[in-house]
């Protein structure tokens, strides 16, 4: 499904129960959402906004999208892994510490 197929449905699939006060135009929010679901970061669609006259930080937009219970579809492929560093000291040397994992089955690749 490409990102465009999943934008082409009407705005109505958006579920807005969770929006408590009317500081933000529900148009402004699905679009917000929207936005982001095509893969647009939370700092550009907060920009985006702007332009309607809609200020908003990421954060919120962040929020919105939580509360939608809605996410981009991953891009994560099956050659990935997720990494991470660290830095120690160890007898007054510092050494640079590396983990990976496989994102789809949270084990420690062997090789």
């Amino acid at each position: 499904m490409t990102d465009f197929d999943r934008l082409s449905e009407r705005t109505t699939w958006i579920d807005l129960s969770f929006v408590e006060r009317d500081r933000t135009p529900r148009w402004a929010i699905e679009v917000g959402i929207r936005c982001h679901l095509a893969g647009m970061s939370l700092r550009e669609v907060s920009k985006f906004l702007e332009i309607f006259g809609i200020n908003r930080t990421h954060v919120a937009v962040h929020n919105w999208v939580h509360k939608a219970d809605l996410q981009p579809i991953s891009t994560v492929s099956a050659d990935q892994l997720a990494v991470d560093e660290k830095m120690i000291r160890l007898h007054g040397q510092k050494f640079w510490l590396y983990g990976a994992v496989d994102p789809y089955t949270n084990e420690i690749p062997s090789r």
